[in-house]
């Protein structure tokens, strides 16, 4: 498959490695990747095992350089995470390039995120783009305790919640808390929810009962209960 579509595939070399916290990890990548126009909230690809590979978005693209960055989620029960975990300096890898469309939706003043742990990186690059852009954002994460540190570290200005079996009760709760003037600015943004699949459900439902209207809702589920690599 890979020499089917090798125009697609390449190897690059980790260049750096920043663990800020027991399952966050920020590493850097380094290749060639020509004539790759990056569009933000595209995929890229790569291979973990003999047989498996799999999705992540980079947080930062540079094709000229041949760099890009992804914050990695090591959540510990997946042969993606293990992969992960055990990456050093120098270490080749195989990398599927970007793919998608651009998710950035640039004519909006006022965005808004909701997600989890797998959803760092991709708010990472979109939150550089709307502050390039001198727009505003607010977002709500659902966070285990030692992931907080890692949005510090980005920049990454959010309410943080803790995760609940009863998926996004305490995302909602923060969300009811909006002050009224607020929620005049926001509803009328644009909401991109990513993250555990039942959460966004739960989540999208409470903002279409806020009036918040289908075309300015982006979902993306990067993971389910019970489903190895969704």
């Amino acid at each position: 498959m890979e020499l089917t579509f090798s125009s697609k595939i390449c190897k690059v070399s980790v260049a750096s490695i920043i663990e800020t916290s027991p399952n966050i990890k920020t590493i850097t990548f380094k290749g060639t990747v020509p004539n790759v126009k990056f569009r933000i909230g595209q995929a890229i690809i790569i291979r973990v095992d003999d047989i498996n590979y799999r999705n992540y978005t980079p947080s930062k693209w540079d094709s000229e350089l041949g760099t890009f960055e992804v914050v990695f989620h090591i959540h510990g029960n997946g042969p993606g995470s293990h992969f992960i975990s055990n990456l050093k300096i120098s270490d080749k890898v195989t990398v599927g390039m970007p793919r998608g469309f651009n998710i950035y939706k640039k004519e909006a003043k006022y965005h808004f995120f909701f997600g989890d742990e797998t959803c760092i990186s991709v708010f990472k690059i979109l939150k550089d783009e709307i502050n390039n852009d001198d727009n505003n954002y607010l977002g709500i994460l659902e966070l285990d305790a030692v992931s907080t540190k890692e949005l510090n570290k980005i920049g990454l200005i959010v309410d943080i919640v803790p995760k609940s079996i009863d998926k996004a009760k305490f995302a909602l709760e923060a969300l009811n808390k909006l002050d009224g003037k607020v929620w005049d600015l926001w509803q009328n943004g644009y909401f991109y929810l990513m993250g555990n699949a039942k959460s966004i459900q739960t989540f999208r439902q409470a903002l279409k009962e806020k009036c918040v209207q289908s075309k300015n809702i982006y979902t993306k589920p990067f993971w389910a209960d019970g489903k190895v690599g969704l």
